[in-house]
């Protein structure tokens, strides 16, 4: 049996979950339309997956692909995916990660992703529905890549998700943060003066997503294994054989070569802050082929929305959760809120030893991922999950005199439209009970009669259907 993949979660989802999945049949436009659309069911508090049959390509042709768009929008899926909760899902994602799998090489006839295979010049990007997101965008834009690129050092493969201009037929632009991995590569490769092997992978299971997004200095493609609970099955390249190998069951895969020589003009687009990148220099890739299921999908990242920022949350709480754990034990969980973009703030939980440990752990956390730019610490009674609960410990349980910290010059994201480059100013808020003195009770419900009352006997199902 082949490995898990975007059809079978999304065949469980609409079995599972009815609702949960909008299949849509009227004829659309890449530019713009499905970003609008998906737009208006948000403002419904509402995060189905969508799946567009109807897309017009490039060439305002309707392409054989449909678009799905909105697959990483809510956390319940995300947990799903690798048989976890909301709640528990930092925790289990790094039980997984710290078990990684080997991939297991098949035979080309047996990988989906080699049903439709195009090499030179049969390959035309603008037969894809490349989608157009924002009024300002360059133009169109790939943005679910999951970017494959092996460290020539080590032999690992680094994967990482970034955002990819659509320029021309077998022409593309990628933007990578100059803090990343990806950086390190780039350089490397231009120091040997060599283009660079990339594979470009879109559309899998939404679990091959999350083992992707570690922050481990690992062979990304066991810890993608060891997410799943599974070896992920790859199997060769069309360009470089089994140098460089592909995800057998993906619904699209890009293979380039990324130019160490020059840079290309690249962006605006609109970023995860909900403000336009400014135009910057980048580097072009040559498409050498493209190779997709014959039942392919189309997967599309809605940048800046709940799509684009929960895909990476996960992570984030992971690495935050572990790093702090090592300097205070007592931390019970971290949150990083949407609200913030689900990257510059993280809400942390803790059962404090002494008072110490707060700002502690605000220094950790600040000093373990340059996207964090405020931290808010709380007592085990404050759910972190709801940023109304976590404003009140800040108003009742804070006096900034005492309990705010504040680090000038510190390394941010350019992402943030208030930083210097990426320099940022960063902080956190103390908003803990102090542990000597006595400090008023929470007020509370008595929990018999929380548990004995059930909504369903008092309103009418009417009114239950607009609570839901």
């Amino acid at each position: 049996m082949s490995n898990k993949d975007l059809h079978m979660f999304l065949a469980q989802l609409e079995q599972e979950s009815p609702g949960s999945v909008i299949r849509i049949d009227k004829e659309v436009s890449p530019e713009y339309e499905i970003p609008v659309i998906l737009n208006k069911i948000e403002l419904k508090r509402k995060q189905p997956v969508l799946i567009f049959s109807k897309v017009r390509n490039l060439k305002g042709q309707l392409s054989p692909l449909p678009v799905v768009i909105n697959l990483f929008g809510a956390r319940e899926r995300l947990a799903k995916s690798i048989d976890s909760t909301v709640e528990r899902l930092p925790l289990d994602y790094i039980a997984r990660e710290k078990k990684p799998v080997a991939p297991v090489v098949i035979d080309k006839k047996s990988a989906k992703v080699k049903d439709i295979v195009q090499t030179g010049d049969a390959v035309d990007l603008f037969d894809l529905p490349v989608i157009t997101h924002h009024e300002m965008d360059l133009g169109a834009y790939l943005t679910s890549p999951s970017i494959w690129i092996r460290d020539r050092e080590t032999g690992r493969t680094n994967c990482a998700i970034m955002r990819v201009w659509v320029c021309g037929p077998r022409d593309l632009v990628v933007h990578f943060n100059p803090v990343r991995h990806t950086e390190d590569l780039y350089q490397q490769y231009k120091k040997a003066g060599l283009p660079i092997p990339v594979v470009i992978v879109m559309g899998h299971h939404p679990s091959f997503y999350l083992g992707a997004q570690t922050k481990l200095l690992v062979d990304e493609v066991e810890v993608i294994g060891g997410v799943m609970g599974e070896p992920l099955e790859v199997t060769p390249s069309e360009t470089w054989g089994d140098k460089v190998m592909v995800p057998a069951q993906a619904d699209l895969v890009i293979e380039a070569e990324m130019l160490t020589d020059r840079l290309s003009i690249e962006a605006p687009f609109g970023e995860y802050a909900q403000y336009y990148a400014g135009q910057r220099l980048n580097p072009p890739l040559q498409v050498k082929a493209v190779t997709r299921r014959k039942d392919a999908y189309y997967l599309d990242i809605m940048p800046g929305h709940a799509d684009h920022l929960l895909l990476d949350a996960p992570m984030i709480e992971a690495y935050l959760y572990n790093r702090i754990r090592d300097v205070v034990p007592g931390i019970i969980e971290v949150h990083v809120p949407l609200s913030s973009a689900a990257r510059l703030h993280a809400y942390i939980k803790m059962r404090k030893r002494n008072d110490g440990e707060p700002k502690t752990a605000i220094l950790a956390a600040l000093s373990s991922d340059y996207r964090i730019k405020h931290v808010i610490v709380v007592d085990d009674d404050v759910d972190i999950h709801y940023d109304e609960q976590v404003l009140w410990a800040v108003a009742t349980r804070s006096q900034w005199d005492r309990d705010v910290i504040i680090v000038p010059g510190t390394m941010g994201t350019r992402v943030d439209p208030t930083a210097v480059g990426v320099i940022s100013a960063k902080g956190g808020i103390d908003a803990t009970k102090p542990m000597v003195g006595d400090f008023p009770k929470k007020i509370n419900l008595p929990n018999a009669v929380v548990e004995r009352i059930k909504l369903e006997n008092y309103l009418k199902p009417a009114d239950l259907r607009v609570l839901e």
